[in-house]
This record gives C-alpha cells, structure tokens and sequence, in this order.
C-alpha cells in the first residue's frame, strides 16, 4: 500500500514471553514520526505479562495475533501474510528503533534510491553498557559479508513484492531462516540491493539466533547448499575468508592472554583496550555469537 504521498511501512514484531523488552520495542514503533506505519505484532501465545503490555498498547497496533506457532519464522511468515504496506521490516521484541526519526530517515535515503527491492542500513549491537554501531557494506559486497556474517534484519526494508519472489521464511531453518532469505535475494538477478545511509535499529545479544553451538552449524548447512556460493571461484574466496578470520581470532586471544598473564597493574590497563578490540572484530566478523563469546573473555579476565 501506497497513500497519496508517500509509502507505508509494515513493522513487524514477533514475541513470545517477551515482557522485559517488549515495551521499548513498542514505544519506539509507536514514537516514529514517519505517518504512514502499520504495526503488526504475532505473539506466540506467551504466559507472562507480555498479553497485559500488548493491552496497554492496542490502539497502537493495527494487527495483532497471539496463538501457538512453530518458532519465530513462522511468526514472521504469519506477518508477512498479513502486511499491507509497500515495504515489511521486522523489528523482534529485544529490538527497537534508533530515535523517532528512524523510519522517516530510512524513507528520505529510499526516495533518493527508489529502483531497488531492498533496503539496508545500520544497527546498534547492544552487548551490556557496550554500544558498537556495525555499518554493513555496499550491495556489491554483500555476497561476501554473508560469508562471514550477516546482513541485519532490523535495518532492513524489503518491498511486500519481494517474498513473493523469495517464498516466505524457510521453516527447516529454526535459527537462521533470515540468513537463507538474505541468500536467496542476494542470488536473484532480478532483485536489486542498496544500502542506505542511516542507523535504523538497536539489535541486543543474547537472543536464539546468537547461540553459536546451536545456531552456526546450521548456518554453515545453509551456506553450504546455497546455490550462490556452488562454484570453484567462490570455493576459493570462502576457505581464504575463513583462514584470515581464525588467524585474526587467534592473533586475537594471543594477545589477551599475554595480557592476562602480565603483572596485575600493566594487565589491568591493557585488557580494556584488547577486549574493546576483539569486540570491533566480532562485530564486523560475527556479529552475534562472536560477541557473546568476547563477553565471557571479559568477564572471566577483566576485574571488576
């Protein structure tokens, strides 16, 4: 949908138990300034006191649905379905906005940029009190960035039209369904990418898709199998990829730990300063299960 002026947004949030976050989420959706926003939220049928925020909130929320799902992609597909706007971006329930402005700045860059199909900007990756703001790379360089990381969800604005293309989210993908749609876009020559200039969204660590044990491996099964990466060139550019990234990540532990085995004084004053930037790395690398892992560095070396 399109009114006379400008375009309408589809905000989609999806939540389940969600009562500790879901209220900023909310607020920072309902504080936009950008007029033209219909806000779907899917709830998954949650038995805290996430029923009584979604009640405060009702006027608010164009559509809402709380029933049973099938995980948090079939939660997004059920907002898929039910979106009217021109453009669908999710924004989950330990996400929110960068400031009220941040759908109207989006709007500004796309309307300098409107032949394309999607939208992406820059998030805010919460880790604690730490703020690190990750600027993804251009279109040209996406394919790439998907090798190593991910293109970020929160940020991004895709016309309703696109997922006919794509399909909905692909349910044999628990943890990283998003990861397999980024793929299937980046490798569609009809469908074309833009990165925007603009901080659109707050992203925290901790969440499902951030637990590396369980969530890696499967994005390495969908990386794997993806068509666009089936070829000897692309062969090539991964295994060098992933050989920069472990000789980074062991030239970053090295150092932490010749910090932590130095005297106390001389360890205490550079350990802030190696964990800060191991955390950078992460971010640009790994973005959720890397950072997690920098947190545990620092809580067990850093004094408190």
């Amino acid at each position: 949908m399109t009114t006379a002026s400008a375009p309408v947004v589809s905000v989609v949030t999806v939540c389940r138990n969600a009562a500790a976050t879901l209220g900023t989420c909310i607020a920072s959706v309902l504080a936009q300034t950008w007029p033209h926003i219909e806000y779907i939220v899917i709830d998954g049928a949650s038995t805290d006191a996430t029923p009584a925020i979604l009640a405060r909130h009702r006027d608010g929320i164009a559509t809402l649905v709380s029933e049973s799902d099938r995980g948090i992609y079939d939660a997004m597909n059920k907002g898929i379905a039910r979106a009217t706007g021109e453009f669908i971006i999710f924004l989950n329930a330990d996400d929110h906005f960068v400031g009220p402005e941040a759908v109207a700045r989006a709007m500004t860059e796309i309307a300098r940029a409107p032949r394309a199909d999607v939208y992406y900007g820059s998030i805010e990756v919460r880790d604690g009190a730490a703020r690190i703001r990750h600027d993804p790379p251009p279109a040209e360089g996406a394919a790439e960035e998907m090798v190593l990381g991910c293109l970020p969800h929160q940020a991004t604005f895709a016309r309703r039209a696109v997922f006919a293309r794509t399909g909905p989210f692909d349910l044999r993908w628990r943890r990283h369904a998003d990861y397999d749609w980024w793929l299937k876009v980046i490798a569609d020559p009809t469908l074309r990418l833009q990165r925007i200039d603009a901080l659109i969204a707050s992203f925290a660590l901790g969440g499902a898709s951030s637990e590396l044990a369980k969530g890696q491996p499967e994005v390495f099964a969908i990386q794997n199998a993806a068509p666009l990466y089936r070829t000897p060139d692309w062969d090539r550019r991964r295994v060098e990829m992933f050989q920069r990234a472990w000789l980074e990540a062991r030239i970053a532990l090295a150092r932490v730990n010749e910090a932590a085995a130095a005297p106390g004084a001389q360890a205490r004053r550079g350990m802030p300063d190696l964990v800060a930037a191991a955390r950078r790395w992460a971010v640009r690398a790994l973005p959720g299960p890397a950072v997690r892992a920098i947190r545990g560095v620092r809580r067990r070396l850093l004094p408190r």
